[in-house]
């Protein structure tokens, strides 16, 4: 048997170690959200203010102080609320991203705003309100809430990346070996995490290799002891069995007990754990968007495709006749390219050279390309020749914003350059993208481009949202980064 009490602590592991103390994530959330419902009440009762004594020139004494006082205080409250969640997503790295704050600031925003004219109405004060400086409170609080929160986001992600800042807890228990590649190919420290003990499955084994389930216990009261948050098994899915003794055991103790696989591999991530019958499965990869997502996504594409054929129609006769007249061919051609789930569709565009290659065997488009007429050069560099795709989207081939499509030849070729290209096709490609409003747009000759364009699109995919969308299209008309590089 081994010793009774064989616990291992962290000054046995060959890890640079940092010195910071666990700030509980509860306080850690409390104290952001305090500062960003403080931002938001300054917003509401600033704009107040500044309308009431500046533009209408009362007096401070003349200003409803109290009223306004408790608008803004109330406001910041319930702001602070959505703030917490927000941060909580945050720490957990399910919302890291500017498009995440983005949307999670403006929906607290919005809940707040809306919440303090509703509790007006209740108590009968709305009518105290100033029209004027509700609607600039509120205009001017979306930029505001949203550059505060990326301003605090990134002061917490430096001090957590640098380890200087944890907030969370953990004590691992496992083979020695994978332990060790846990520890070392994890970067605990980096993400928010302390590390508190460790204890080696070799070192509580007895004479006949069974666990010691009570030196485990009493692992875990002493990992409670120090403020863990999480108990973690690493070991391999064959001693699964084995464990669950241990875990029988250790649910007597307020303990997250979690289990990570041995793996040496650092690419496949387990999401998340779904039940098939009476079976426990573990997802590797979901579906980019829920039902859900995908009825609004097919509703949002289906409308403004069909409002843009309508209102283009002029537009297209009078491109449909400059093509004609300078020379000769289709003014509308089609393509073959790749989409959805990898299947092939007929792409719509105006003919911009003097050749209408299938998509199966063709030469992408370069600077200068003298196969472009001057038309086409027009209509490239204002993507106008892309604007037929509305049909592709009204058909439900493509979606308004997405991965770009490319001719089947190109994918083939791009699909052998780098392993991740087909995951683009996990959703609808788009006559616009994430990639193209972030320049990586026209051709892709160099390492660099192709990379920078699947992980933009694979961005895209992975932080999916109706305001992201819109917000590509706005980008799409006025950022000079989506005329960057055309052809």
């Amino acid at each position: 048997m081994a010793n009774a009490d064989p616990f291992v602590s962290t000054a046995d592991i060959a890890l640079p170690r940092r010195s910071s103390e666990v700030v509980q994530r509860t306080w850690l959330c409390a104290t952001v959200a305090a500062l960003e419902g403080l931002g938001a009440a300054v917003i509401v009762f600033g704009s107040a203010l500044a309308y009431h004594v500046t533009l209408l020139g009362e007096t401070v004494g003349e200003f409803a102080t109290p009223f306004y006082l408790a608008v803004a205080l109330l406001t910041g409250a319930v702001y602070a609320i959505f703030a917490a969640v927000a941060c909580s997503h945050f720490l957990d790295r399910q919302d890291a991203g500017g498009t995440a704050d983005l949307r999670s600031a403006l929906y607290g925003w919005t809940a707040a705003v809306a919440i303090t004219l509703l509790t007006a109405f209740l108590v009968g004060r709305v009518g105290d309100f100033s029209r004027v400086s509700l609607t600039a409170a509120y205009l001017l609080g979306i930029p505001l809430t949203y550059g505060f929160r990326v301003l605090l986001r990134r002061a917490l992600d430096i001090r957590i990346r640098r380890g200087a800042l944890h907030f969370e807890s953990v004590s691992i228990i496992g083979n020695r070996a994978d332990v060790l590649n846990f520890l070392v190919g994890g970067d605990l420290s980096g993400q928010g995490h302390k590390l508190a003990d460790t204890l080696y499955f070799e070192d509580i084994r007895g004479a006949d290799g069974a666990l010691d389930i009570a030196a485990v216990s009493r692992f875990a009261a002493r990992s409670l002891q120090r403020g863990t948050d999480h108990l973690v098994f690493v070991g391999s899915l064959v001693a699964l069995d084995e464990l669950d003794g241990l875990i029988a055991e250790l649910k007597r103790y307020a303990l997250n007990l979690l289990y990570a696989p041995a793996a040496r591999s650092r690419s496949l991530k387990f999401l998340d754990v779904v039940a098939i019958g009476p079976n426990n499965v573990v997802r590797v990869v979901r579906t980019p968007l829920s039902e859900t997502a995908v009825l609004l996504k097919r509703a949002f594409d289906v409308v403004l495709s069909g409002l843009g054929l309508l209102v283009l129609l002029p537009v297209f006769a009078l491109v449909a006749l400059a093509i004609k007249l300078e020379s000769p061919g289709p003014v509308i051609y089609r393509q073959a390219r790749r989409g959805f789930n990898g299947g092939t569709f007929m792409i719509w565009k105006f003919r911009s050279m003097r050749v209408t290659e299938s998509g199966y065997r063709m030469t992408q488009a370069q600077k200068d390309d003298p196969r472009i007429t001057r038309i086409g050069r027009l209509l490239r560099s204002t993507s106008i020749d892309e604007l037929p795709q509305l049909v592709n989207v009204f058909i439900g081939q493509m979606s308004l914003v997405g991965p770009r499509p490319h001719a089947v030849s190109h994918d083939e070729e791009l699909s052998r350059e780098l392993a991740s290209y087909a995951h683009r096709q996990r959703i609808k490609p788009g006559i616009t993208g994430w990639a193209q409003v972030n320049g990586f747009r026209g051709e892709t000759a160099t390492r660099r481009a192709i990379e920078g364009r699947v992980e933009h699109d694979i961005y895209y995919i992975d932080h999916w949202s109706i305001v992201l969308d819109v917000w590509i299209l706005i980008l799409t008309v006025l950022s000079p980064a989506t005329r960057r590089n055309a052809r």
